[in-house]
């Protein structure tokens, strides 16, 4: 079995950036932090040591400093995307850049009332996230936010949930609710936006949402603030949540004689649940296309689950997910092939498992029923000439090779279907294991796609 350079990509990163504008003689301050990356035809780098078109990781900080100066830092999203953009173009092997920021926020000192001309205190542990992918023809921003620390002291309950014999946790009618939130949103492409209006917009709508929902659970509170930016925002395709529950517990205080009418509380720290949710639009016909934004910004056990929906081997997804940032799909097909390259025995047992034969109706308790059902669309189950053939045909492969015959039947009929199976009886072994993973790889990508939009 060969060996086979996997997906990959290099940077630098964390070049603490930070631009005064002294322009007047009220100074401005963006205090960044900047990972950059590139991603595209290195392999060179990997087998050969062939730096030929390697742009140097201290080029790239470089440029982050140079063009702190020669662009500005209107906002850290329109900074990031003329440093990726300039990154690409220096780097003709580049199929695309990555760009990470992390703002630092800071407040004018009060003195007398206003805030003084050019002294600063940094805020709390809030950061203003940016990522941005650019590549030939296209450019995706994401923004966000972490570590907003948030917490109302009442209207928010927690009961009414499942319980077992290892259950301990009380109902609760009134308690504090409390997160560190993680947000992060997708713009649409090729809208001309104010990055910092539209940023404090939405840090603006989350907060109130969470401040005056009434939450039954951590969950709905993260529902309500996703739709509330989607319907204030039409700019904005989808937004992500991760919220650690900063859990509040009552204190007994009664050993000491003295009552607790919900009062006095201890911070735990940890163990934590963690509530993480999308909240997206839906398309034209009620059927929900994840997109690749979406993909991308999935926690990554949900988007593990839905690459195992394509091809149902741990090990293959977990090098796919390994990958992202996508800049595009035909990245995400080339990073699939990849992973398919490596397939042992034993996960290709796995992954066949998942397909019914052709022509059989598939079990739902065994099989991707849905996406299998609508694969083999052509295939007329009314004929029993072709049903006799087809189960002919399966009895004569299994028995050739010992595991079950699969083609990506999307697109195919009957006859072109039997006709394959007829030419693959005559392949030898390890040619035929190299067209059966070829196979299943094709059906990956096709539900990919499909599921991409």
């Amino acid at each position: 079995m060969g060996i086979v350079l996997g997906p990959n990509r290099y940077g630098k990163a964390e070049t603490r950036v930070v631009r005064i504008v002294r322009d007047t003689p009220r100074h401005e301050i963006r205090d960044l932090n900047v990972s950059t990356s590139l991603y595209g035809d290195f392999a060179a780098a990997h087998t050969d040591g062939d730096q030929s078109q390697v742009l140097p990781t201290d080029t790239q900080k470089n440029t982050a400093f140079a063009y702190a100066k020669k662009v500005g830092v209107h906002s850290p999203e329109d900074y990031a995307v003329a440093l990726g953009t300039r990154l690409l173009e220096a780097t003709p092997a580049a199929q695309g850049a990555i760009v990470l920021v992390k703002e630092y926020a800071w407040d004018r000192v009060e003195v007398d009332g206003r805030g003084h001309d050019h002294a600063f205190v940094r805020r709390g542990g809030e950061v203003r996230t940016v990522k941005v992918g650019v590549k030939r023809g296209s450019v995706d921003v994401f923004a966000g936010l972490e570590d907003l620390v948030v917490l109302k002291s009442t209207g928010s309950e927690f009961k009414g949930f499942l319980r077992d014999e290892y259950t301990t946790l009380p109902d609760a009618d009134d308690r504090i609710l409390a997160t560190a939130l993680q947000a992060e949103w997708s713009y649409r492409q090729g809208l001309d936006l104010d990055f910092d209006a539209t940023y404090d917009a939405v840090r603006a709508l989350l907060l109130s949402t969470f401040a005056t929902t009434y939450s039954r659970a951590l969950q709905e509170t993260l529902y309500a603030m996703g739709r509330a930016v989607l319907e204030a925002h039409d700019e904005i395709d989808l937004i992500s949540f991760k919220a650690p529950n900063k859990h509040h517990f009552l204190v007994d205080l009664e050993p000491f004689g003295l009552d607790n009418p919900g009062e006095v509380f201890i911070a735990a720290d940890r163990p934590y649940g963690l509530i993480e949710a999308m909240v997206t639009r839906e398309p034209e016909g009620g059927t929900l296309l994840f997109g690749l934004p979406a993909f991308e910004a999935m926690p990554a056990d949900e988007a593990g689950e839905l690459l195992r929906t394509f091809l149902d081997v741990p090990r293959w997804a977990d090098d796919v997910l390994a990958g992202r940032p996508y800049a595009d799909t035909g990245e995400l097909e080339a990073a699939m092939v990849a992973a398919s390259a490596t397939m042992t025995d034993d996960e290709l047992e796995q992954a066949l498992a998942r397909h019914p034969r052709i022509g059989e109706r598939a079990d739902a308790a065994k099989h991707d029923a849905e996406h299998s059902t609508r694969e083999q669309s052509g295939v007329d189950r009314g004929d029993a000439d072709v049903v006799r053939r087809l189960e002919e045909g399966n009895r004569a492969y299994e028995e050739r090779f010992g595991r079950v015959f699969i083609i990506r039947a999307a697109g195919r009929d009957a006859e072109e279907i039997l006709a394959e199976l007829r030419r693959r009886l005559t392949n030898p072994d390890d040619a035929e294991r190299a067209e059966t993973i070829d196979q299943l790889t094709q059906i990956a990508v096709l539900r990919m796609k499909e599921a991409m939009g």
